[in-house]
Order: structure tokens, then sequence, then C-alpha cells
């Protein structure tokens, strides 16, 4: 019944992709069949970021389900259902189904004891709680989370992580994980959206889902640093050019069809972190970066700036953790090191509330090392509550608004001689 119910839900949803919205509080994860579950959030996402979702879109999107097999279940699917105006039944009932099996599921994996009874109806009762509101139990015993996760220490498989792409600086921050919040400060016109253009196209290169909410630049300015890094044309070329000049034709259009096989999703304007999290929600990101913290919205009026920026700063930690995703966040350093000869930054000239130095796991600051060259940037990871602290050195390219990790001896930032080591 249940897996009727769910293959007469994804063909109403082929007829009417838009009647998604009247699925309620299904999620992916109730459905028996895991490839149901991933076509209906494949609906969801379409409907979200509006564009259509179509058997196109659901073979660019699942590769690794073979076309065959997926047109002969579409094909099923369709002849499953004869309206979609029965989509939020299907909803419903593929809903109740899940109820019935994380309640027998709760009720099965508890052996009563006289000495805890107390105890175990307490939380057999929370569970199911939580089961009623279709909701995720949310808290696990010592017990479940050892099981969990203790196979995956001190083996040769890698845990999963995400890298930025910079070799010097992911050894030092030996990977983020989900939760993480990764707060990128500088001063204005130093190169911090430069740097993490960067850093979403090496994550893209490696196959991660990036989501950019980009709250200063439009999408075509970021459109244009990341053409001209991949295409190496000049920035100033990409952006007033008028025709070709050499073998530009060529590099261009290749960076081009390089850009459409990342997998980044740029949102842009003025957004709340409410806002965001809607967006997000369904996405299955590997990372989030918003650029940057100062511009996003408070979802209520405070009485002063402090404040809100705090809130705002808070709510970035619980989406980081609800939708267990590492969050890239890029912040306004204040004027005090303009006032220092090396100009070096320190972790509380965040500008506006000190609650962005406590909520963040990782603290990165970049400033210029000297003010006649601009080319030659400071990076040190001020805070690292997982790994290590450290500082180095990047060479800033403007024509293609590229960094590349110098390597230096003893982190002397005075030291004219250096050695680029490049990377992609």
């Amino acid at each position: 019944m249940t897996l009727n119910a769910e293959q007469a839900l994804i063909g109403a949803l082929m007829i009417n992709p838009a009647a998604v919205k009247d699925c309620g509080d299904l999620r992916a994860d109730m459905f028996t069949d895991e490839l149901n579950g991933r076509l209906y959030l494949e609906y969801v996402r379409a409907y979200e970021f509006g564009y259509t979702a179509n058997p196109v879109t659901f073979a660019s999107n699942l590769p690794d389900i073979p076309k065959g097999e997926l047109m002969n279940r579409l094909g099923d699917y369709m002849d499953a259902s004869i309206t979609s105006a029965a989509a939020g039944q299907y909803a419903r009932a593929i809903i109740a189904a899940y109820k019935v099996r994380e309640a027998s599921r709760v009720i099965n994996a508890v052996t009563f004891q006289p000495g805890g009874i107390e105890r175990q109806i307490g939380q057999v009762v929370n569970d199911l709680e939580a089961v009623r509101g279709s909701e995720r139990t949310s808290a696990k015993s010592l017990a479940q989370i050892v099981d969990a996760v203790s196979p995956g220490y001190f083996t040769d498989q890698e845990r999963p992580r995400l890298y930025t792409g910079f070799p010097k600086l992911d050894e030092c921050l030996g990977g983020m994980e989900g939760g993480d919040v990764v707060v990128i400060g500088a001063r204005p016109a130093v190169g911090k959206s430069a740097l993490v253009t960067q850093i979403i196209m090496n994550m893209g290169k490696a196959g991660k889902r990036v989501l950019l909410y980009n709250l200063e630049m439009a999408e075509t300015q970021v459109y244009e640093r990341m053409v001209s890094r991949l295409s190496g044309i000049h920035l100033s070329r990409v952006r007033r050019g008028k025709s070709f000049l050499g073998d530009e034709k060529d590099r261009f259009t290749a960076a081009n069809e390089g850009l459409k096989k990342l997998d980044v999703w740029i949102s842009s304007g003025a957004k709340t972190v409410s806002e965001i999290r809607s967006e997000c929600r369904n996405m299955g990101a590997d990372c989030i970066i918003i650029d940057y913290l100062q511009l996003v919205r408070a979802d209520r009026h405070y009485s002063n700036r402090s404040s809100e920026v705090g809130d705002i700063s808070k709510s970035i930690k619980a989406l980081a953790m609800e939708l267990n995703c590492p969050v890239i966040v890029l912040s306004q350093l204040n004027r005090l090191s303009e006032g220092r000869p090396e100009r070096e930054p320190a972790m509380f000239e965040l500008r506006e509330s000190g609650d962005i130095e406590q909520d963040a796991s990782v603290i990165i600051l970049l400033w210029n090392c000297s003010e006649t060259d601009r080319s030659r940037k400071g990076l040190k990871i001020e805070k690292n509550r997982q790994g290590e602290r450290g500082k180095m050195q990047l060479e800033f390219v403007g024509d293609s608004m590229s960094f590349r990790e110098l390597e230096t001896e003893d982190n002397d930032f005075h030291n004219t001689t250096r050695r680029a080591t490049p990377f992609d």
C-alpha cells in the first residue's frame, strides 16, 4: 500500500510539479523506496528554486541511477496516477505509514527493566511524541553515538570532510565538518570575496554542491571573476572586451563549459537567515557560503546593531547545526589594525559584535602585508576549535582575481624572497 502511494505521488508530481506544495510535512526520508524519496526531493528543490523538474533534470541530478532504469520507473509512476489533485492524499498516506514504522521501531527497540523503568518510559514517550509531530528525534544516547561514529576512527577510510583547496590552509584546518561556522574577516577591498570565490571553484571541481548567498555583488560580477580565473583572461578584458584577441575565444568557451559542470548555486540580494534556511534546507548542500554577515537582514527589530548582528550570528550557527553542513561567512573588520605598522588584524576586530567570535568554529583573518605591495596578503587562523592555528602568506594575482600560497621560512612576513605554490 505504501509503495503504491509513493508511486502514485511521483506520478502526480510528473503531471503537475507544483502539487508538491500540497504535500505538507512529507520528507524524503519518509519513503520506503530510496529512489522515490530522491525523486520527491528533486521536485521539492525545483519548486523552491524556480526551475522545472523533469526526466532530463532527473538524469542529470541522479547520475548514479542507470538511465534505462530511471526512465522505466518514471513510466510506471505516470501510469500509477491519473490526476495531480490527489497529491496531498498520497503524501498523507506516506506520512502515516512512516509513523507506523517509526512508532514500531521505538517500542521494539526497548527492553524494559525494573531498575530504570521510569527513565525508559520517559524516553519512549519523548520519541513517540517526536514521531507524532513528524519530527526527527534530536536526542541520542551516548551508546547510540558510540555505535554510529566509532567505526570511522583509526582506519584508513577517509572521514567525510570538506576542503578549501588551499593545501597549507587545509592542513591546519583538518577539513571542515557539518555544523562548522568558518568566519573569514578582512577590511574592505583586501580580497575576501575573491578568496571565497576561489574556494567555491575548488569545491565545485571536487564535485561538491555549494550554495553562495551573494549579498554584495551582482550575479554577473561573480560570474566574471569565475570565468576570468578559469580562462586566464584578464578580468578587465572579460568585463570590457569588445572582441576576442588571439586564443581568447577558445579559452572563454572552455571556461564557460567548465563552469556549467560545477554544482554551484548562487542567490543574490538581501536575505534573512530564515529565508536562507527556507531556500537551502532541501538542497543537500555540501557547503553554504554567505558574503557577507553584516549584509544579512535580521528577522526582527533590535534596539542596537550589536544585538542584531549577534542574533544573526547565532542563527547562522543554528543553521549549520540543523543542516549538518559547514557554513562559511565573510565578515568586515573595524579600522583598528590600520593603525599598526604591521597591519595584522586580531579576532576582536570583527565588526559590530563579539558574538561572532563566540559562535564561530574557525576564524580566518586576511590582510595586506604591505601598503605598497597589495599582491602580498597575510592569512592567519586565529581560532580553530578542532585543529591547529597557523599563519601563512598568499600572493594575489589581480589579473585573474586568484590567490596562490607562498613558501616562506618561519612565517617571516617581511621576507621578500618567496616562492609561490600554485594550485587549482
